[in-house]
Order: structure tokens, then C-alpha cells, then sequence
């Protein structure tokens, strides 16, 4: 992976009480803009910890509308 840029997409709500030591997980994507490949990685958190990353990646195109 090469990635030069990253995103993730932001939790605007919660539909649960807050436990930061519970099992948590997010998605990110790392981006290689020369390459036009896109690494999805989900992370697993557990206690502030990550315990695992399983991803994909795949080609992208991107223009203008």
C-alpha cells in the first residue's frame, strides 16, 4: 500500500449510551492517488486497543462532473 491520503467518515450520532471500552470498530480508506488504488481497512478496537485490520483493495477513478 502507498497510500498518500486516508478518509474516514465521521459519526454524527450515537444510538447508545457511550462505552469507550466496548468493542468498537471503524472503516478507513487509504488512498494511493498515482496508483489509483484504494485500501479499505476496517479496525477492531477493544479497550482503546486495536485487536484486528481486515481490508481490500481495490482501482478507483475519479474525475470532475
Amino acid at each position: 500500500m502507498k497510500a498518500d491520503t486516508y478518509r474516514y467518515l465521521g459519526w454524527d450520532y450515537m444510538d447508545m449510551p457511550a462505552d469507550p471500552c466496548s468493542k468498537q470498530k471503524v472503516e478507513v480508506d487509504f488512498i494511493d492517488s498515482q496508483g489509483n488504488r484504494v485500501s479499505q481497512v476496517e479496525f477492531t478496537f477493544e479497550a482503546g486497543r486495536v485487536v484486528s485490520a481486515e481490508g481490500w483493495q481495490r482501482s478507483f477513478e475519479a474525475g470532475r462532473l
